[in-house]
Order: structure tokens, then C-alpha cells, then sequence
């Protein structure tokens, strides 16, 4: 068969030119949706956004929410509780011992060497304030009794001595009053016959003697002399005589007062330093002894080298080195004992627990002993340590506890919870319905039906019992309590499956 090339070439021409019209026409639609495209940018891509974001949301609402089959959750009981405001207190709990009230724990030792007399407490007897604990035979407590004795015997002497000048003071300016008034001699010798004067009787008495004779042999030559029966000179010496024995009468009463004013000095001043000897022997005997001697002075041959050792305060007899008849030395032990009505709690703060430093001295904490379950006992903060301990790395915390029950004993195992932080009203749930997984924090809010869903937490203060919930939970929602770790499991098992 014969082909027309005319023909042939006819119709490829016809089909260039419809696709050539076809492209052009794609070109022009595409075009016009740039076009539209640039003038309204967001329409298209913001419905396709809101598709994009919709669907994931249902993604992420649909992987947080799942259901468990009814027999399930019926074995698992899981236990719901509303979601609430409350207060919530920040605790640490750390490890301690129960130790002895060191200014309450003493070791009683022999402050001098000596021979026990007598013991008279065994270990676990309860003693007294002040209470007789041994008998011990010291010479040197028998020195320092001695010491004191007579230091004490020579401020009497000297006390004595003052007391006699005093009173012959008293005398004398007695004496000179009445001499003032020209008395008769032997009216004054009559007058101060029984009155002590010392030394200074005779003198005065007799310098007196003389200036009285004087004066009335003057006296008795004047009308002599004026009748011209007895010369002039002679009244002249008289006179004479009579001046010389004032002045002389006069001198005695001055030396005598000095004297006096001389010894009194001289006797305070030994009165003074007599008691400073007296003190400082008691002294010394009241650091032997523990305690001030009151029975010093009645002291006799036998009890002057006794020294009873007392107890320093009411408490127990923990230990007791020596038995009767024993030799002791300066410094040995005889009794250890102790008042276990306070007792120290000693903890250990760690770098862990360092929010544990923000406590206060007198600021009340609880203590709990194992050894003794159901019971909360109060304790005192009474310092924090400054400087931590090399080895262990923490700062010793120390608090009183009140032991008058006698229930604790030093040694003993505690758990102590510090308090650090205080929230205000805040919304909480119990510390077992928040779960931790990949460093993110969640709950289970029951949905009612076998559902559940979870919701990722922020979490605030916390204690044992509640956790603060800052953001991802509201008010009033049912969350998961008893059995979330459960539906944890659930979830992430169901994650695998996937």
C-alpha cells in the first residue's frame, strides 16, 4: 500500500499543535495559583497546619488514653483520690545515733592519791545531787585541811588584836575626856580601875600626875608670893615646872594616839592578808575536794585526811573501776556517770541533704527510733557544725531529746526528718501517684470506664505523703493513687507492642 507523505505530515502537525495548546493552558492555571498564592499566603497554609496540628493532637490524645480490659481492672483495684490544695512541708529524713548529754556524762576521777575507805554504789544504782559515792584517805587532803586550819588560826589572832585595840581606843578617848576636866587622880584611877588601857596606863597616868601636882603647887605659890612671903623666882619655877609638865602630858597623848592610829593599820592590814591566806587555802582545798568544805573546822585527827566523793548531779552509776581498800592514783577513774533524762541526737548532714543547713538552733524536729515502732519522739536542734568533715563529707547536726520515760539509751539507731521547706496552698497528690520515666514526670487521671490517661507533671515541694503539682494537673481531677505503678506498666508495654 502506497502512503501519502502530505498526509503523514498533516496530522503531526495537528498533533503538535493540541499539545503545544495543552501546556500552555498548565502554564497559565499554575500561574494563577501562584498568583493567588502570594496575595492570601496563609489560607492554604494555615488550613493545612491546623489539619497537620489536629491530627497529631488526636495522635498524642489517643497514645496518652487507654482502656484495660474489665477483669483487670478489677484485679488491680486501683484506688482513686481528687486531686486538692493543701500545705505542704519539705522533709529530709536522715540517719543518727542516740549519744549521752556530754554536760550530763562525767567521768568522776581522784583528784588526789589515797586509799578508798569505802565505796559505797555498784553500776546501775540511781544516786542523788550531792550524794556520798566513796570515802577516800588523802594525806594531802590532810595538808590542805591543815593549811586552812591554821591560816584561820592566825586571822584570829589578828582579829582578836584589832578587837582589843578597839576597845582600848574607846578607853583612852574615854580616859582624856574625863582628864580634860581636871579631875581628882584618884577619882580617874577609880573611874578606869577595871578598864583596859594597854601599855599606855602608866604614862598617861603619870605625865597626868605630874601636870596636876604642878598646877596646884603654881596655884598655892601665887598668894605667897603676893603676901611677900615667899619670893618671886620661886613662883617663877613653878610656873616653869608647871608649863614643862603640860607640854610633857600633852606629848604623851599625841604619841599614844599615833601609836594607836600606827597598830590599827598594821592590824587591818594583817587582817586583810589573813583572809586572802585563808581563801586561797580553802581554795586550794575545795579544788581537791570537788567541792566546798563546810566541816573543816571540826575537823579531828581521824577525819582530817577524809575526802568524800559526791555525786555532781542526780543520775546512774555507768561504771566503777575500784572496790574497797584499793590504792588510787591522782587522776584515776573511780565512777563514770551519767543523766539520761536528756539524751544528743547526732546526724550527719550530707551534700544530698544540704537543704537540711536552712534549720535554726531551738527549732523543733521529729525522731524516730526502730527499735521502738509506733512512737515519735520530739527533739531540739542545738547546733549545726560549721566546718565539714573531711572523711565523711557532711556537717554534724546535734538536737536534744527529752528521755524522762527512759525508753531511749545512748548508742541507739534513729531516723531523723528535718524540716526545710513550706509550701502555701498548692495543688497535691500523693507522692505514689507520681510516676518518673526518661526524666519526665507523670500521673494516670481515671476517665471513668476502664480509662485512663496519662498527663505529664511538673513537680514542686514534696514530702513522704504529697507532692506539689505546679503545672500539667488542675484541682479536682481523680488521679491514680493506689496501683499507678500498675498502669506505668501498662503503658509502656503497650508502647513496645507498637
Amino acid at each position: 500500500m502506497t502512503v501519502n507523505p502530505n498526509k503523514t505530515t498533516s496530522r503531526t502537525s495537528h498533533l503538535f499543535s493540541k499539545a503545544t495548546s495543552g501546556l500552555f493552558l498548565v502554564a497559565v492555571v499554575a500561574c494563577g495559583w501562584l498568583v493567588i498564592r502570594q496575595l492570601n499566603p496563609s489560607s492554604t497554609g494555615d488550613e493545612t497546619a491546623d489539619t497537620e496540628t489536629d491530627a497529631a493532637d488526636e495522635t498524642a490524645a489517643d497514645e496518652s488514653e487507654f482502656t484495660l480490659p474489665e477483669a483487670k481492672v478489677v484485679k488491680a483495684n486501683f484506688v482513686t483520690e481528687t486531686s486538692s490544695k493543701r500545705s505542704i512541708e519539705d522533709v529530709r529524713t536522715v540517719s543518727g545515733r542516740l549519744t549521752y548529754d556530754e554536760s550530763r556524762h562525767i567521768e568522776i576521777k581522784a583528784p588526789v592519791s589515797g586509799v578508798l575507805v569505802d565505796v559505797l554504789v555498784k553500776p546501775g544504782d540511781a544516786v542523788a545531787e550531792g550524794q556520798l559515792l566513796a570515802i577516800l584517805n588523802s594525806p594531802e587532803i590532810g595538808k590542805a585541811r591543815a593549811s586552812v586550819l591554821s591560816e584561820q588560826s592566825k586571822l584570829n589572832v589578828t582579829v582578836v588584836q584589832l578587837d582589843r585595840l578597839e576597845e582600848v581606843t574607846n578607853n583612852l578617848r574615854s580616859l582624856f575626856a574625863a582628864l580634860d576636866e581636871n579631875q581628882e587622880l584618884n577619882e580617874i584611877e577609880g573611874q578606869f580601875n577595871d578598864k583596859s588601857l594597854g601599855t599606855y596606863r602608866q604614862e598617861i597616868m603619870a605625865a597626868y600626875s605630874e601636870r596636876l601636882l604642878a598646877n596646884q603647887l603654881a596655884a598655892a605659890a601665887r598668894p605667897l608670893v603676893d603676901s611677900g612671903s615667899m619670893p618671886l623666882r620661886t613662883l617663877q619655877e613653878r610656873e616653869n615646872n608647871r608649863h614643862v609638865a603640860d607640854a610633857k602630858f600633852r606629848s604623851v597623848r599625841e604619841i599614844t594616839a599615833y601609836d594607836i592610829g600606827i597598830r590599827k593599820q598594821q592590824l587591818e592590814a594583817e587582817q586583810r592578808d589573813g583572809n586572802r591566806q585563808v581563801m586561797i587555802a580553802q581554795n586550794h582545798l575545795t579544788t581537791l575536794l570537788g567541792f566546798a568544805d563546810k566541816d573543816t573546822a571540826e575537823a579531828t585527827s581521824e577525819s582530817l585526811s577524809r575526802m568524800e566523793v559526791r555525786a555532781p548531779f542526780a543520775g546512774t552509776v555507768e561504771e566503777r573501776s575500784y572496790a574497797r581498800r584499793e590504792r588510787v592514783e591522782q587522776s584515776d577513774s573511780l565512777f563514770v556517770l551519767a543523766n539520761t533524762e536528756s539524751l544528743y541526737v547526732s546526724a550527719d548532714i550530707r551534700e544530698n541533704e544540704w537543704a537540711a543547713m536552712s534549720v535554726q538552733p531551738g527549732q523543733e524536729i521529729e525522731v524516730v527510733a526502730p527499735a521502738i515502732p509506733d512512737r515519735t519522739f520530739k527533739a531540739k536542734v542545738h547546733y549545726i557544725g560549721r566546718v565539714v568533715e573531711m572523711e565523711s563529707n557532711s556537717l554534724p547536726l546535734v538536737a536534744t531529746i527529752s528521755n524522762t520515760d527512759g525508753l531511749l539509751r545512748p548508742g541507739m539507731f534513729v531516723r531523723v526528718a528535718i524540716p526545710v521547706a513550706h509550701s502555701g496552698s498548692v495543688v497535691a497528690v500523693r507522692s505514689e501517684s507520681v510516676m518518673q520515666h526518661e526524666n519526665e514526670k507523670f500521673v494516670f487521671v481515671s476517665l471513668g470506664d476502664e480509662t485512663f490517661r496519662r498527663v505529664d507533671v511538673q513537680t514542686g515541694v514534696h514530702n513522704e505523703e504529697w507532692v506539689e503539682i505546679t503545672e500539667g494537673l488542675n484541682e479536682g481531677e481523680a488521679v491514680v493513687a493506689g496501683g499507678a505503678f500498675l498502669l506505668k506498666s501498662e503503658l509502656l508495654l503497650a508502647g513496645e507492642e507498637e
